[in-house]
């Protein structure tokens, strides 16, 4: 028998070694946060005791990156982040069941297949790589490439990580658990409109209507006007919670948002009369897609509590699927409406028969391209209104101190002191940079919440 000092040294090896392992192989993962890497040792590796989350935020790390690194690799066609919220929520649905099919804590999505002596860090490896490996060449269509550095990261990443833990029957049984969690969600999604959701449309000629804007003119591109016909995670339809329609374009309310976005939104509007610096910075923080954004800021809350892995794989999925309904929801809307932009409501606004409404043909946005898609109503800020509804609920008060960067305004992190006023500040900032009018954020903001809500008392809930 091995003397307790000769345990306690293999023990702290096997610790060293993970930590050595999956710490430099993941160095070209730069939105992974070092000290989320396997930075807790396992008391019970069935899944009875705390075990870390630390595998769960490394996997939710990965399947950003797989969006991020693709982006800087080829940045267009972008990825929608209506896809890819619908990409986080496959994803971080399968380490929610994984883990829930080693100790059921809270309800399972899709996978009914309990194993209590599988290896969750395993498990939750194989759930994650298989379905973003299901993604490479479907998140950017219509060319749908996924760059091979980008696979090749996300094969190294789960050798890497099932290589750092011991060879056995609970590490076999984890990932065969995993695997089949994956194939659960894949499964139970394959035929949810996503894949047929892209077919040209034509675009409006009438005051009001939507017209394609640059760079999509000559194309009359469309980003996926069938997303609103998508099945929800959550809801029971996407016309569950009703939207106003637009207000009337002789309204005197259309005429306040009309000339409230035309004094704020524009590339050169910044200064007296119009956006302060702080808005400024606002408008370009929150041009970053809300899936990453609002992923981002749920982790940023997370950090600071004590959260073990299924607490942190339950809240990561609501998170995700409170956003892909958001917009599936609003994109319903939105075609339904098919509103037209500010960007050419101003450039028209002499046509729209409304007098008081002045037009400024060569007005401009302050950040292109204006995402080829309808006004009315925000899916941006519907999204943001749908995960901070859901953080809300989850966490049970409104006022939580936090911080998080942006992609979009690099070097210049936000901080808040509510979810609420983060939700705010990131409806408002459509205003800002000259996408939306204000009745369009409103609308998408409250939908969101009536969303997020649902999403709350409806899903993934406690056994």
């Amino acid at each position: 028998m091995k003397s307790s000092s000769a345990k306690t040294s293999l023990f702290i090896g096997q610790l060293l070694l993970i930590f050595a392992v999956i710490l430099f192989g993941c160095e070209k993962n730069t939105t992974t946060s070092d000290e989320r890497i396997f930075d807790k040792a396992h008391p019970d590796k069935n899944g009875k005791g705390n075990v870390s989350p630390a595998a769960v935020m490394l996997w939710n790390d990965a399947a950003t990156y797989v969006v991020s690194r693709t982006l800087q690799l080829q940045p267009t066609p972008r990825i929608p982040p209506f896809r890819e919220s619908h990409y986080y929520a496959m994803v971080n649905i399968a380490v929610h069941d994984a883990l829930n099919n080693i100790v059921p804590k809270y309800k399972s999505y899709a996978l009914d297949a309990r194993d209590k002596d599988a290896d969750p860090d395993a498990a939750v490896a194989q759930a994650s790589h298989d379905v973003i490996a299901y993604f490479f060449g479907k998140l950017n269509p219509p060319s749908n490439f996924t760059p091979q550095e980008v696979q090749d990261y996300i094969h190294d990443l789960l050798n890497q990580s099932l290589n750092a833990i011991p060879p056995g029957e609970a590490k076999t049984k984890g990932v065969a658990l995993g695997a089949a969690a994956a194939q659960a969600i894949i499964q139970k999604r394959a035929n949810d409109g996503s894949l047929t959701a892209m077919f040209p449309i034509v675009q409006g000629t009438l005051p009001g209507e939507y017209r394609s804007t640059p760079p999509f003119e000559a194309s009359g591109f469309y980003d996926s006007p069938g997303w609103g016909n998508v099945k929800p995670f959550s809801i029971p339809s996407s016309t569950q919670f009703p939207v106003p329609p637009p207000y009337a374009l002789n309204s005197p309310e259309y005429t306040a948002d009309y000339n409230e976005v035309k004094a704020m939104g524009c590339n050169t509007c910044t200064g007296v009369g119009g956006r302060t610096e702080d808005q400024e910075r606002i408008a370009r923080f929150w041009v970053e897609s809300s899936a990453l954004g609002w992923n981002k800021a749920a982790k940023a809350m997370m950090d600071q509590k004590n959260m073990d892995a299924w607490k942190t794989a339950r809240l990561l999925a609501l998170v995700q699927i409170s956003v892909a309904d958001a917009y599936i929801s609003c994109l319903k809307y939105k075609m339904n409406y098919f509103f037209w932009r500010p960007f050419h409501a101003i450039r028209l606004g002499d046509t729209d028969g409304n007098s008081n409404t002045v037009a400024d043909p060569a007005w401009q946005v302050l950040v292109a391209p204006i995402p080829p898609i309808t006004d009315h109503p925000s899916a941006h800020a519907a999204a943001g209104g749908a995960a901070a509804e859901l953080l809300k609920q989850y966490f049970g008060k409104d006022n939580i101190d936090f911080s998080f960067a942006s992609s979009s305004l690099p070097g210049n992190p936000r901080s808040f002191t509510s979810i609420s006023g983060a939700a705010r500040e990131n409806s408002l900032s459509r205003i800002y940079v000259g996408y939306h009018f204000r009745k369009a954020v409103n609308d998408g903001e409250a939908l969101g919440q009536n969303i997020g809500a649902w999403v709350s008392s409806h899903t993934l809930q406690e056994n």
